[in-house]
């Protein structure tokens, strides 16, 4: 079932002037998102339990006389539009807005700019690892074990890592697919051999 179940937009102000009770058969006492517009710029956004009679309040409080239209949205469960409003208002900014509701959504800046950072570290010591001179590197065999089953995978020259039919640009985000957690050190997860046989992590390999 859509959120929105009904909406009425871009409705004069002097609709709900002259009209309110008209308004209420419509709508009688519904829930949902409502926009305040001056002209065509967006003013407010804001949510109601009862949109007709908050739209009515408009009228008469500090947003008097600075909109002129509206429109609303009814959406079909009341807990819903406290995660709406706060959307809206964050994409949007309307300047009639002062405070931007909190949402429960987690930030994923940091976690982006780690995951930017640790891209940028795998890339330059696949890029820049191998000594001056040597020889162009071939596809790497690489295994790990995380929580007792062991997992293989293989790193290809131009430095993405093959796992389960899946390419990844990184080892790290290799690394994530398994184990499903935000944080990930593909090159000390991924290990492989050295021309002596012996499993190093893929940090000493290159």
């Amino acid at each position: 079932m859509a959120i929105i179940t009904k909406k009425l937009q871009n409705i004069g102000i002097s609709a709900l002037e002259n009209y309110s009770f008209l308004l209420t058969e419509l709508i009688a006492e519904q829930p949902g998102i409502y926009a305040l517009y001056k002209g065509d710029d967006l003013y407010y956004i804001g949510k109601a339990v009862d949109l007709k009679r908050r739209l009515s309040q408009h009228l008469k409080d500090r947003h008097h006389k600075k909109w002129d239209k509206f429109s609303l949205f009814i959406v079909n469960n009341e807990k819903h539009i406290g995660d709406l409003e706060s959307l809206l208002v964050t994409i949007c900014e309307p300047k009639g807005n002062r405070q931007h509701p909190r949402g429960k959504a987690v930030n994923l800046e940091s976690d982006f700019k780690k995951r930017i950072d640790t891209y940028r570290q795998e890339q330059d010591a696949l890029l820049f690892g191998r000594k001056q001179g040597a020889p162009a590197r071939k596809t790497i065999s690489l295994q790990t074990v995380y929580k007792g089953k062991k997992y293989t995978a293989k790193l290809l020259p131009n430095g993405n890592i093959v796992f389960n039919k899946k390419t990844f640009s990184s080892p790290s985000a290799a690394g994530r697919f398994i184990t499903g957690k935000i944080s990930n050190n593909g090159l000390q997860f991924w290990k492989g051999k050295d021309k002596k046989g012996k499993l190093l992590p893929l940090k000493k390999l290159l």
